[in-house]
């Protein structure tokens, strides 16, 4: 036994696997596993496996190039120890994933176990590095290869007309014909007037709209003086409403326009929703869009779906597409508000950074998915090999 006490470390990981692997590359076979458990991921964050392992030598060792390095002087004692650190390392892995199985799936875990092909792994693994919920991507796998589908193009496209279902897009607001009035409502910070103010260019430049701005925003410092500034550098005339009596006046100054954007400040509580939106719905025919922003995680999407159904907005508007690394995460507001998309927005140029989508767009820009099957890289490793 040696004389210097034993490193020790804690490592963390998505699963058992990849948490197993990390204590071998850290301290080699003669690790010893101290504690193994499943920890929170945070608020938004999925949970992860921490593996508590000590160093079997005062210094780490690097990973070995065989099953067990010689060792001509090991006694019958050493020979018993590492033989029962490699049944405590088995005991591990199958128990955590067993409960990975009993409490619906460590999806990384199930996802990517032998039984799976090389191209369902690949197609697997698409889904998951684009932000798809780990059991709704086995899902979508199994519903593929239960239909026949085997090579990776073929699941992926298997998935696409499936997710095509729940991602559906409709015309911009700058496109569509006749006077309308929209309302850009939700959480503070997606982008709702930098938003509003790419709208009115759009539509002052393509279909050559005439606009009318409004902002009920009095809540931020600022707020209306930012739109304002958007409305002096584009000629479209600007208002603050700052009650009901005020947004019927300013509806009535805009009644010639065959545009108007309602920018509306954002809001968390419901009780600071609800009195907003019965404020905007005085507005006759307003539609609602409901922007969100796609940097943010997958759970949040799904809260603000559900904070706002109550409200049935008409519309959604996802933000900061450039930003984010899961943007398949607007499935989850989908799930909860089946509305369609009307625009995307990626970036902070106005008017450039907003895009109309049809409904192929939106799947290949949201979930990497092409015409075919064929599969885009999401800032990643791109899918290789068959099927593509």
């Amino acid at each position: 036994m040696n004389a210097t006490a034993p490193l020790i470390r804690t490592f963390r990981a998505p699963d058992a696997r990849s948490a197993l692997t990390a204590v071998k590359a850290a301290f080699g076979i003669d690790a010893v596993i101290l504690e193994t458990k499943q920890v929170s991921g945070g608020l938004f964050g999925k949970p992860q496996i921490e593996v508590t392992a000590a160093s079997g030598s005062p210094e780490p060792a690097p990973a070995p190039t065989r099953a067990y390095p010689s060792a001509p002087k090991a006694d019958r004692a050493v020979e018993t120890d590492v033989a029962a650190l490699r049944r405590v390392m088995e005991d591990v892995r199958r128990t955590l994933h067993q409960r990975g199985r009993e409490e619906g799936g460590n999806g990384a875990e199930r996802g990517l176990d032998s039984e799976l092909t090389a191209d369902a792994r690949r197609a697997f693994r698409h889904l998951l590095d684009w932000g798809l919920e780990e059991s709704q991507a086995r899902r979508l796998l199994d519903d593929a290869q239960d239909a026949g589908a085997e090579r990776a193009s073929e699941i992926l496209q298997a998935a696409g007309v499936a997710l095509g279902r729940q991602l559906t897009a409709t015309p911009a607001p700058w496109t569509a014909e006749g006077r309308r009035t929209i309302a850009l409502v939700g959480p503070t910070g997606v982008g709702k007037t930098t938003a509003v103010a790419k709208i009115a260019a759009r539509a002052l430049l393509e279909t050559q709209f005439k606009v009318g701005l409004i902002t009920v925003d009095t809540y931020r410092v600022g707020a209306s003086d930012q739109l304002s500034r958007y409305g002096k550098i584009m000629g479209v005339p600007t208002y603050v409403a700052r009650d009901r009596a005020g947004l019927a006046d300013a509806v009535a100054r805009t009644r010639d326009a065959d545009l108007v954007i309602i920018d509306t400040a954002g809001r968390s509580d419901n009780a600071s929703i609800e009195a907003q939106m019965d404020l905007i719905r005085t507005a006759p025919n307003v539609q609602l869009h409901l922007v969100m922003s796609l940097a943010t995680g997958t759970r949040e999407l799904a809260a603000v779906a559900r904070r706002y159904k109550p409200f049935a907005p008409e519309r959604f508007i996802f933000t900061k597409l450039d930003e984010s690394e899961a943007p398949a995460g607007a499935l989850a507001a989908t799930a909860q508000l089946a509305r369609p998309v009307s625009c995307l927005c990626d970036g902070q140029r106005v008017p450039e950074d907003i895009h109309p989508v049809t409904d192929d767009e939106l799947l290949a820009r949201l979930v990497g998915i092409g015409a075919n099957g064929t599969a885009k890289a999401n800032n990643k490793e791109q899918i290789r090999g068959s099927g593509r």
